[in-house]
């Protein structure tokens, strides 16, 4: 029986095809054809009211489709009465939008799975599956796509295709934190875009605020780009590149990336601060500070040398650890008492933000020889979670004296204002830890909800998506957390536990366990004898 309708259904297909017992034209935007109402009917509810209702199109016996192409249309309506599967690369996209429109769902499935399973990323697609991906909200496969774009930006710079990206999209790749190809080739690829695209002053600033220009080589700075009709025109860059100019250390071109990661695990024990989990998951002990601050002490690295602040004992204390030298010194006091606060660098310095005893942002100067105070919370949070970007940075989370908060605050380090942002957090925690790799940020709080955001900052505005949050374990107030080949990790004084942010469910960890067993306060993740928080 099953056969026989099957059949039936091919012998409808055969006789429409030949343009017997049709009663409707259908113009589509590419062609004109006849149809049968009955079948269109039956195969979806979307045309059912159009002709068996007061319509234009049951008074005419015309059907006008201006967003399908004829041979879409062809496609659906025998892939529906033949049970054939015609979806493929080249008509992926059309056939999915024609599908959604005409509430095709079997269709639209089918579409989904090709995409799911059957698309194959080249270096010819990346650009148009992102946008694919994108489109239809394929979260992960998206993530795919544009990590092997920004992978192999190197050969699209050299392509027409990097002057046809919108400026969003531009400026996602470029923000990206770890861009295997050399700065030089970001700044080209940016460049060639502006050229083309002319775009206004502010979007010109914005797009060199990120690149890199620090990992750029003087030499093509000044050959290319301090001569250039782009910096010419625009006082701002003109003074970001002599910036960096001036404080050239003789760096050549850079990329992002660093094929070696550490991990410095902040614990205490007396005068026992740090200890390092290396990129090939060895654990090697870091020699005994000068001073004991006590518990609570925070963090953060800029260049290669980690700097600490605070804590039970010593409030204002800095301790600062060069990581290749392997030697500590003591730094000047903090202006206030700081304990169970947070600390950043941005803009090549380092601040010391908030805590339980004070609300106020410090200021290390370039000199490291005072802290200053640069602005105020007005409100006293500790045990938040702060990061950089551009020149603002947003705290995040932690506790308050009404409890657990799910606000985020940013200060901005150039007008040294702070002020709230209208996005909260899906979720208020009382300790809150996190990994960033902008635009994705990934953040882990005491009740073991793991939340991923994802941050932009366009012309001055910062705007925040919660892209999603599941459930691990509650680590309680001590922890730290890094990313890893796309799971999360997170350094106890039990171990190291692995979070797969994909599949959105915790690992087996076959790392190995610390030699020390203390309490885990934080993480600084170092990379290529640079540290970030």
């Amino acid at each position: 029986m099953e056969n026989a309708q099957a059949q039936l259904l091919v012998n409808i297909h055969e006789e429409i095809t030949k343009g017997a017992f049709t009663d409707i034209q259908i113009i589509c935007k590419d062609g004109t054809t006849t149809g049968s109402r009955i079948v269109l009917a039956a195969i979806s509810s979307y045309f059912r009211p159009i002709f068996c209702y007061d319509m234009a199109e049951s008074q005419t016996g015309v059907l006008n489709l201006p967003m399908v192409s004829l041979s879409v249309l062809q496609a659906i309506i025998k892939m529906y009465l033949c049970g054939t599967n015609l979806v493929n690369e080249n008509n992926c996209v059309e056939v999915l939008d024609a599908a959604k429109m005409m509430q095709l769902n079997h269709i639209k499935d089918i579409c989904d799975t090709f995409v799911k399973e059957s698309l194959t990323l080249t270096a010819e697609n990346y650009l148009n599956c992102w946008r694919l991906y994108k489109l239809y909200n394929f979260h992960d496969l998206s993530k795919r796509a544009f990590s092997c774009l920004a992978d192999t930006f190197a050969d699209f710079v050299e392509t027409e295709n990097v002057v046809h990206l919108s400026k969003e999209e531009l400026l996602e790749i470029i923000s990206k934190e770890e861009m295997k190809c050399t700065e030089d080739i970001i700044l080209q690829g940016a460049m060639k875009w502006i050229e083309y695209n002319n775009p206004d002053q502010d979007d010109v600033k914005l797009i060199f605020e990120n690149v890199r220009l620090d990992l750029v080589d003087s030499r093509f700075l000044i050959h290319k780009v301090v001569f250039s009709d782009i910096v010419y025109k625009n006082k701002s860059i003109q003074e970001m590149i002599q910036k960096v100019l001036r404080s050239y250390r003789g760096v050549t071109t850079q990329s992002r990336v660093s094929p070696e990661r550490s991990v410095f695990v902040l614990h205490h024990n007396n005068t026992s601060l740090l200890s390092c989990f290396t990129s090939d998951n060895k654990w090697e002990d870091v020699s005994p500070a000068p001073v004991d601050p006590g518990i609570w002490y925070s963090a953060a690295g800029l260049d290669d040398k980690i700097y600490i602040t605070g804590g039970s004992k010593k409030k204002k204390c800095t301790l600062i650890y060069n990581t290749n030298k392997k030697v500590w010194t003591v730094g000047p006091d903090l202006t206030y008492e700081h304990y169970g606060h947070c600390m950043v660098t941005a803009n090549s310095k380092v601040y010391s933000i908030g805590g339980y005893y004070s609300k106020t942002i410090e200021e290390l100067s370039e000199s490291e020889t005072h802290w200053q105070v640069v602005g105020d919370l007005e409100l006293r949070r500790y045990n938040t979670f702060p990061f950089t970007i551009g020149e603002n940075i947003l705290v995040m989370g932690g506790n308050t004296d009404s409890g657990g908060s799910d606000v985020i605050q940013c200060f901005n380090t150039t007008t040294q204002t702070v002020s709230q942002l209208n996005t909260k957090l899906p979720c208020s925690s009382e300790s809150l830890r996190g990994s960033v790799h902008l635009p994705d940020v990934y953040l882990l709080d005491t009740n073991g909800h793991v939340m991923h955001l994802q941050v932009t900052n366009t012309v001055g505005e910062i705007t925040i998506q919660i892209k999603s949050t599941a459930e691990w374990k509650s680590f309680k107030y001590c922890f730290g957390v890094t990313h890893r080949d796309g799971n999360l990790l997170c350094f106890t004084k039990d171990g190291i536990s692995k979070f797969n942010l994909a599949e959105g469910k915790e690992e087996q960890s076959t790392f190995p366990k610390s030699p020390r067993s203390d309490v885990v306060y934080n993480v600084c993740t170092v990379s290529c004898g640079k540290t970030s928080r």
